[in-house]
């Protein structure tokens, strides 16, 4: 009999190799909490057997950060706020980038700690796998973890990993072998991600699938030279967010959160006081002033007409606050109905 029929019958089909005296949790013993691998002023962001992700948009400084968290964890003392009291090995692995701007991470890592960069170092281990195939890269990073056994592994460019970060099954698949190796090995595994053009929230069915699964997600944001670090979702006691700029040595360095900009200024910018806008004119603005797409500049408009920065008239026609001008129907010929 297979499945279908144990179902009927009432048996349901089982597998003498699954073990489920693994799987379930015995309150009579103790459990210690999960060790710290890397704190950030004095907060646990990640602990062994745990994933993490950093998050933003393309030249955010994604790869200045999670290079900070290396050397932040080698460091004797901290590096950008980053420290651990663990000791033991950094595995980073990069899929976007040449070899030779692999190597420059690495040694930037190794200059930000005052190790010399001219040799190696049992405590760094750095791989480039950009040549790769995505069922490739993902074998050699087993394989990586299998023959360094690292306590923290930096996948700069998960995404990589797998065909299709669209699809549904394989983003869940790599996820689960994320966790599955963050225990494994009783390691952490901090991935990269990128986010959606014009949002915050990471790219495709992996970001949604390994979002859900991260201790700490870190999202990054560029605003001129500086980057600002926000805690996206924490589910240890949120970091403060902070920022940091690119020195003249090419390290990442802490400085002040530029001032946040009023949202209103973009609109100020793109539209003239007393002129009345149709709703197709003012999404092609948005995007050329933004860059975003249609649905992003459109997603713009609704949320600043219901917060009073421009103002919808009763034929479909937006305004700045205080310069009104009366048009008719027949004036707006794309109302977004």
């Amino acid at each position: 009999m297979g499945f279908v029929d144990d179902c009927i019958m009432g048996r349901p089909a089982q597998d003498p190799k699954f073990d489920l005296s693994s799987l379930i949790i015995d309150l009579s013993k103790q459990l210690p909490d999960p060790q710290p691998i890397v704190r950030l002023w004095g907060n646990l962001i990640a602990s062994r057997g745990n994933v993490s992700a950093v998050v933003g948009l393309a030249k955010s400084r994604k790869t200045f950060l999670t290079a900070a968290v290396a050397s932040g964890f080698l460091s004797s003392s901290d590096f950008l706020g980053f420290d651990t009291p663990a000791t033991g090995k950094v595995v980073y692995i990069d899929t976007e980038q040449s070899r030779a701007h692999v190597h420059k991470v690495a040694r930037r890592i190794l200059r930000s700690i005052g190790l010399p960069t001219n040799r190696n170092h049992d405590p760094l281990v750095v791989a480039a796998l950009r040549e790769l195939t995505p069922d490739r890269r993902k074998e050699a990073t087993g394989e990586i973890l299998r023959r360094y056994k690292p306590d923290l592994l930096i996948l700069d460019g998960v995404a990589d990993l797998c065909n299709d970060p669209n699809d549904l099954h394989e983003s869940e698949a790599l996820t689960c072998e994320l966790m599955r190796w963050s225990s494994e090995y009783e390691n952490h595994i901090l991935c990269v991600l990128h986010t959606n053009p014009g949002g915050d929230k990471a790219r495709g069915h992996l970001g949604s699938a390994l979002l859900r699964k991260s201790e700490t997600v870190m999202l990054v944001k560029a605003d001129g030279d500086t980057s600002v670090v926000a805690p996206q979702y924490c589910r240890n006691e949120p970091f403060t967010e902070f920022a940091f700029r690119i020195n003249a040595e090419v390290l990442p360095e802490l400085c002040s959160i530029p001032a946040s900009q009023p949202k209103e200024d973009v609109f100020a910018e793109i539209m003239e006081t007393g002129k009345v806008y149709a709703h197709s004119e003012l999404v092609e603005l948005i995007r050329e002033k933004l860059n975003v797409k249609e649905s992003g500049a459109k997603m713009k408009i609704s949320r600043a007409a219901k917060a009073g920065i421009i103002v919808k008239n009763q034929v479909g026609g937006y305004y700045l606050p205080g310069s009104q001008v009366e048009v008719s129907q027949s004036e707006l010929h794309d109302e977004p109905f």
